[in-house]
């Protein structure tokens, strides 16, 4: 029979939903993903600050907007700010699904995908739009 991992006199009556780990009925903590243990629901909760990937994500987003104007040239600066604010916030934001990043930095790696995203198709309608002259003219 199963044993708690906290409690090896118990004998376990679930097990965490997140890492594997038995739980006792004194252990058990339900939560909308399932039954968990105090660590995993700890992390879950993750009341910290954003991360620094998650501020990184919108920084760059809004650096690749802010730098379209100036990229009528040669557009390879607002690609590389674009590409990693998108990069960098889908990563953040599935991190914070799967709880190994605070909550908190939610909306900041979210806002900071969707900037680079627009960046990207901004540039890309660009020189779009360029090639298409070019040929055109």
């Amino acid at each position: 029979m199963a044993r708690c991992g906290l409690h090896p006199e118990e004998p376990a009556v679930a097990t965490c939903a997140r890492c594997g780990t038995f739980l006792c009925a004194e252990c058990v903590e339900l939560v909308p993903e399932g039954s968990v243990c105090e660590p995993c629901r700890a992390r879950l909760r993750m009341d910290g600050p954003a991360s620094r990937v998650a501020w990184g994500a919108l920084g760059l987003g809004v650096a690749g907007l802010l730098l379209l104007p100036c990229s009528l040239g040669i557009p390879l600066p607002t690609l590389v700010a674009g590409a990693g604010a998108l990069v960098l916030g889908l990563r953040e934001t599935g991190r914070i699904r799967r709880a190994e990043s605070p909550a908190r930095g939610k909306w900041p790696a979210r806002v900071g995908w969707v900037l680079g995203g627009l960046t990207l198709l901004l540039v890309l309608v660009w020189v779009a739009m360029f090639l298409f002259l070019a040929i055109d003219g």
